[in-house]
């Protein structure tokens, strides 16, 4: 299905009114399969209701995407405050002019046209004669809008908490020139400036903004957060930050204002330098600013003129600094007297992506700049303009690809164009080799003579290579894609499989994340139900990566579908486990008890439509814990229907499952039965480490300690938590390791041993931070400070 966007229209109703419906007649016809624009119009789209006539345009602004203003010789003050309006909220803006007796027109719409095109402003009023005139242009602006946007659209959002220097993305090898921009912005975000670079695509923006950003930690003046943004909502922004943060919860938890508030409070403690790179959309931007506490140093980059306190333009390189990038790997000493070499920086515009290229080609073909002046002179030119190079000195660039795609022989230009088909321009060579069908080891060799060549770049996670393209590269390989005719088909086939192969690899699904999720997406639209289902299914129930990483707000859209369609095809064992996971998301990490009950409650009748009594007894289980967290007095009975199940099934899982949930019920509940909590959790960790569960033998371990504890046998609590403590260590999971040490240090300062709680105290903290548990972190603070425990400061 096609991503809607709205395109409010904006001029005087009557004497405009053939060009409004020109334009409503147009719009809906230019999204092709990618976009589906829908216009709003206030005669014919503003709702029948008590608020007042601004504030119902002002609210179709806030959901609008695109402002086309239309102006002729009447001046209008709600025409102008919709278009101050939405230069408030970001949104990008287009203004046309009827040339026809201009002499006539208001002197205050002339000032206001005027200043509009004062070249500070970014926006130049196109002029037109005639409704068919104005149909036009308008489609020849928003075909490239849209094209710009398909780039945007298919970059993931992601985030970095960087504490050290080198922990700071997209840092370039070296940063040529630009030293008088460095300066500047540096200044400004020493004095807490918001400070957006703003430039083509490919000038260098944010190679800048990261030299920026990893001097700012380098230089002692604190972390920095850097999230990648493209077009994504303000929730989707909101919800990234929070997990940078190791604060999912808090975030997702929230709405509105309340949200906004939220993260404002989660930056100010963070106390860092935020930078966020590649923005397109304004209105979310609007939105993010308001969160941003007035103190926090902020860092924009973006090719839009966005309404931030400073703007610094990021243009060409000079012509010195052009020639020192050309020579960069071409290894050169100097160019500065070579004229061809001169002539090659003037003809690719001083563009810093195109001379980076350039400079490499010069390095794997051993070509002198006059020898690769003349084949990008002579490239061929058979490909039609790909979307982001109508800009000013863009067909230098596209000549220099034309001549560096020519050269490719015929497996590397096979792999480069199918990058151009992969859903976000990035990709392991596994995906890529399942894709094309071809051999992985092949794909990667491949991928690595790209690379070489300048057109794609090699990242790292963890232990998970992969390759991704700039984005005027990927506008290429995507424009040469499409010509072909390819069909996306073997990429949703490829995220299928690679989805199963690696449910328990979390790393793998992480570098991946975006492309499997838009292959799911896909799916769905295309009705290939089974193909849908089975990759949620991967990610949900067949793997942990959603329950250890936390879904976002696509996702967890995306698993509501997937159980509407198990259903649909009575799928009822799927959609029990589908359902039993949603529950688990709302009760784990979004704290919404209501609606996890409800799922739990929607999977408990699956499974007994199923006569499924093990499953039974579990649900009942959850169930009767959400019960117990909303303090319902039917909490208890559901626990009992689960354990009776459960003894008579014989089934050691589901009783252990059980104990270990009627352990925690008995612990915490008001007043607290301790005996009876140690006596479940002891039996449920017995059963867990019988069947080998780490998981259930842990936390019944640190229940069965925290009974001890408070009931005095500290020594017998300091063992059984320092015997969960070695399992956490034996799973290598630190959010184990720090909870267990956390309950260590409480029995040590009973113990008066505040030495040694001292040093576990320490451990846990330590640990929690690493793995970003705010609320934990926190938590173990407030404990620390009421002991008058020391609390180290945060590295």
């Amino acid at each position: 299905m096609p991503t809607e966007l709205s395109v409010f229209i904006s001029s005087k109703m009557q004497e405009l009114a053939a060009e409004r419906k020109a334009l409503q007649e147009l719009l809906p016809t230019l999204g092709q399969d990618i976009f589906k624009l829908r216009t709003w119009v206030f005669e014919g789209d503003a709702p029948a209701s008590n608020k007042s006539i601004r504030d119902v345009y002002l609210e179709a602004l806030q959901n609008s995407a695109l402002y086309i203003g239309i102006f002729w010789n009447e001046f209008g003050e709600w025409t102008l405050d919709e278009f101050e309006r939405a230069t408030e909220l970001g949104i990008e803006r287009h203004l046309y002019v009827k040339n026809l007796n201009p002499e006539r027109r208001d002197p205050r719409l002339q000032a206001f046209l005027d200043k509009q095109s004062d070249v500070r402003f970014g926006i130049t009023p196109r002029w037109f004669t005639s409704p068919e005139d104005l149909k036009r242009q308008v489609a020849r602006s928003v075909e490239k809008w849209l094209l710009e946007r398909q780039i945007a659209y298919h970059s993931a959002i992601s985030a970095v908490f960087a504490r050290t220097a080198d922990d700071v993305p997209e840092q370039p090898r070296r940063l040529v020139g630009r030293d008088d921009l460095v300066a500047e912005v540096q200044a400004l975000l020493d004095d807490r400036e918001r400070v957006l670079l703003r430039g083509f695509g490919g000038m260098g923006k944010t190679a800048l903004a990261a030299s920026i950003a990893a001097q700012h930690v380098a230089a002692g003046q604190g972390p920095v957060l850097w999230l990648r943004v493209g077009a994504a909502e303000a929730d989707a922004v909101f919800e990234a930050i929070g997990r940078a943060l190791g604060a999912q919860q808090a975030v997702v938890s929230t709405t509105g204002d309340e949200r906004v508030q939220a993260v404002r409070h989660l930056l100010a403690e963070a106390k860092a330098l935020l930078v966020l790179d590649d923005v397109w959309n304004g209105a979310a931007l609007a939105r993010v600013v308001k969160a941003v506490p007035r103190t926090m140093p902020l860092l924009v980059t973006s090719r839009h003129r966005f309404p931030l306190d400073e703007i610094v333009e990021v243009g060409e390189l000079k012509p010195d600094e052009a020639l020192r990038l050309l020579s960069l790997y071409a290894r050169r000493q100097d160019m500065s007297h070579d004229a061809e070499a001169r002539r090659l920086c003037e003809i690719l515009g001083y563009h810093a992506f195109a001379l980076e290229i350039a400079s490499k080609t010069l390095k794997v073909y051993q070509l002198t700049p006059g020898e690769l002046l003349q084949r990008v002179e002579h490239a061929p030119h058979d490909l039609s303009m790909p979307a982001n190079y109508g800009e000013l000195g863009r067909t230098g660039v596209k000549s220099l690809l034309d001549t560096s795609i020519s050269a490719l022989h015929q497996e590397l230009y096979q792999v480069f164009v199918s990058l151009g088909g992969m859903f976000e321009p990035s990709a392991t060579p596994e995906l890529l080799a399942r894709v094309m069908a071809h051999d992985p080891h092949a794909v990667e060799d491949a991928l690595d003579q790209l690379e070489e060549r300048g057109l794609v770049n090699a990242r790292q996670h963890n232990q998970v290579r992969y390759y991704r393209l700039h984005d005027l590269a990927y506008s290429y390989a995507r424009t040469m894609f499409m010509n072909k005719g390819w069909s996306h088909q073997p990429v949703v086939d490829a995220c299928r499989s690679y989805a199963a192969v690696h449910k328990d690899d979390l790393d793998a699904l992480d570098v991946e994340q975006s492309n499997i999720l838009e292959a799911a997406e896909t799916a769905h639209h295309a009705n290939q139900d089974a193909v849908f289902v089975a990759i949620m299914k991967s990610l949900t129930v067949d793997g942990p990566y959603f329950a250890a990483r936390g879904h976002t707000a696509v996702s967890l859209k995306l698993l509501e579908s997937a159980i509407r369609v198990a259903r649909q095809h009575n799928e009822l064992e799927t959609a029990h486990y589908l359902l039993s996971k949603l529950g688990n998301t709302y009760a784990d990490f979004m704290g919404d008890y209501e609606a996890a009950l409800t799922a739990y409650q929607e999977a408990l009748a699956l499974a007994r439509v199923l006569g499924d009594t093990r499953r039974e007894a579990i649900l009942l289980t959850v169930i009767g814990k959400m019960r117990f967290h909303q303090q319902a007095d039917d909490a208890d009975s559901y626990y009992e229907q689960a354990e009776v199940i459960a003894r008579s099934l014989n089934d050691d899982f589901v009783l252990g499952f059980v104990l270990h949930h009627r352990g925690y019920q008995f612990i915490n509940q008001q007043p607290p039965d301790y005996e009876r909590g140690r006596e479940l959790s002891d039996e449920a960790a017995r059963i867990a480490a019988a069947l080998e569960l780490p998981d259930i033998r842990f936390w019944s371990l640190l229940n069965r300690g925290s009974c001890e504890h408070e009931l005095g046998l500290v020594k017998a609590a300091l063992a059984t938590h320092h015997e969960a403590y070695d399992l956490a260590r034996d799973q290598n999971n630190h959010f184990w390791m720090a909870g267990a040490l956390r309950s260590v240090g409480e029995d040590l300062d009973r113990l008066d041993d505040r030495i040694q709680a001292q040093a576990a105290f320490d451990e846990a903290l330590s640990l929690w931070r690493q793995v970003k548990a705010k609320a934990q972190s926190d938590d173990l603070i407030q404990y620390m400070q009421e002991r008058k425990y020391t609390i180290k400061p945060e590295l």
